[in-house]
Order: structure tokens, then C-alpha cells, then sequence
């Protein structure tokens, strides 16, 4: 059962909210037996909008394409955009019942590229996915009669991104592949040492390229680039909670030696290893 319908504006009148992230409005609407149709390239405000279905369908069309927004589906844009989206009146009896965030600010673009990215101009979520459930909690605040204080939508926005993103590109039910859990204890255990990544990969019964593959789809990162973070994270525990030298450390994170790790500490961090145990030692 879903709450009533309504809407929230909000003033934002700091400064921080408009250089990061700045809720502008958000809702609970259902569209019935009406016209409801908005061209975007026109819209006279800038900015983001998710959009997400719970009831109904409506129709989301970008040049080429037309999409079904039904049940769990949403999309996400960014103003001006050449696309349209509308309640279709070829059914004598039509709804839309859905809730959007409408919302700007410069943080947002990054979430907005990758998300776009990952799943094109449709989202598919559960409506028990946590971004869902975090919008029903905040409206849930709202219809209360509770007034955001400051900062709190922007808290409350960089929240929902980040979770939004999370269960886009980590899946709740999505199954790890055996291989690729394997392959992730076998570094965290194994990371000091000159160990290969494709004897590694024998090892655990795989291709190299497979495992490649696969790791990258589940993790989002390389099976190099993995090794590379869990020995540049240890060395940076070396590097602030004891007095080991630059090549020791190498040593202990599994480097073939003092330059290369500098090399690759600061291709990764932007500083070498002596920059950083300076600036961030106490």
C-alpha cells in the first residue's frame, strides 16, 4: 500500500546546496484518464528528474525509441533532453502512478553518466530496493509534517545517489560467480607475495581471460586493478602507523621494489609514498 499522493518543494537558500546537490521538488503523483505529456527539450528549468513507476504505465520516448514504463521501471534525465514522456490515451482507461525527485547541482552529473552508462535510458528496480525504500522514508518525514533542516536534503540526496548507483551496478540477487570469489580471497590472502595472476588462475580452475571477464562484470574492476588496491591500502596502513623505509614496505606489499611501488602509488593517489606518510602522519 502505497501513501498518499503529494508534493514537497523546498527553498534552498544555502550555498552549499546549490554547489553540490540541491533538491528542487519531489512527489507522489497518479496520472488518470487526462492529457499529461511534457517535451523536455522545451522544459524552462534545469536540472535532473528519476522518475520511478508503481502503478500503471506511461510512456517514455526517446528519437527512435519508445519505452514502457511499467511497474519498477524508471528513467532519469537531464534537462534540456530530446526525449518526451506521457500518458497514453488510447486506452479508455489509463493511469500513471508513480514518484519523481527533481533535483541539480554539479555532484549529481558523475551519477547521473555512470548510471546512464550501466543501464541506458531505463532503470529497473525492485520496490524493495534500498534507493526505493529510502525515497518512501524521507517522504514518509514529509507527510509527517517535518521540515528538512539545512543540509539535510543534500545529505539526504548524495544518500540516495550512492545507493541508487549501488543497486544498479551491485544487484541484491545478483549470484557471485564461484571463480570470481575465489579469485578475491586468494588476493586478500596472498597479496605480499610475486605471486601470478595466471598461475592464480590455474589454481582456482580458469582462464586468465575468463576470470578477467568476470571479475570486472561483478566487481568493477580488473583483476590487476583489485591486486593493485588491497597493496596500495596495506601500504598505506605501513606508511602512517610505522616508521618501515619506502622500500621495506614495497617489500611487505608484494612491489618488486621501493621505485616501482612509488611509481604506481603515485600514478594511483597523485603523491609519492614519502608525500603522503608527510602530509598525513601525525
Amino acid at each position: 500500500m502505497y501513501p498518499d499522493i503529494g508534493f514537497f518543494g523546498f527553498i534552498n537558500i544555502d550555498v552549499i546546496a546549490e554547489q553540490s546537490l540541491c533538491i528542487h521538488d519531489l512527489g507522489l503523483e497518479l496520472r488518470q484518464n487526462e492529457v499529461y505529456h511534457y517535451q523536455n527539450a522545451n522544459r524552462d528549468y534545469k536540472g535532473y528528474l528519476f522518475q520511478y513507476t508503481l502503478e500503471g504505465y506511461g510512456i517514455y520516448e526517446t528519437p527512435g525509441t519508445s519505452y514502457r514504463m511499467s511497474k519498477g521501471k524508471a528513467f532519469f534525465i537531464t534537462f534540456p533532453d530530446d526525449s518526451r514522456y506521457y500518458l497514453p490515451t488510447e486506452q479508455s482507461e489509463s493511469s500513471w502512478k508513480y514518484f519523481y525527485i527533481h533535483f541539480s547541482g554539479p555532484a549529481a552529473e558523475p551519477f547521473f553518466r555512470r548510471i546512464r552508462e550501466l543501464t541506458g535510458p531505463m532503470v529497473t528496480l525492485e520496490l524493495e530496493s534500498p534507493a526505493i525504500r529510502l525515497f518512501f522514508e524521507l517522504y514518509e518525514v514529509l507527510k509527517s509534517g517535518i521540515q528538512l533542516e539545512r543540509y539535510r536534503g543534500s545529505e539526504w540526496l548524495y544518500r540516495f545517489l550512492t545507493t541508487l548507483l549501488r543497486s544498479i551496478e551491485f544487484p541484491a540477487d545478483k549470484k557471485s560467480s564461484p571463480h570470481v570469489t575465489a579469485a578475491a580471497s586468494w588476493m586478500q590472502l596472498n597479496y605480499a607475495g610475486a605471486l601470478s595472476l595466471e598461475a592464480m588462475s590455474k589454481e582456482i580452475g580458469v582462464s586468465f581471460s575468463h576470470l578477467s571477464r568476470q571479475f570486472y562484470k561483478e566487481k568493477g574492476l580488473t583483476p590487476i586493478q583489485y591486486l593493485t588496491q588491497i597493496r596500495l591500502e596495506h601500504a598505506m596502513q605501513l606508511l602512517l602507523g610505522t616508521d618501515l623505509t619506502i622500500q621495506k614496505i614495497a617489500e611487505e606489499c608484494g612491489f618488486s621494489c621501493g621505485n616501482y611501488f612509488s611509481k604506481v602509488y603515485k600514478k594511483v593517489l597523485h603523491l609519492t609514498p614519502e608525500e603522503y606518510r608527510k602530509q598525513h602522519k601525525v
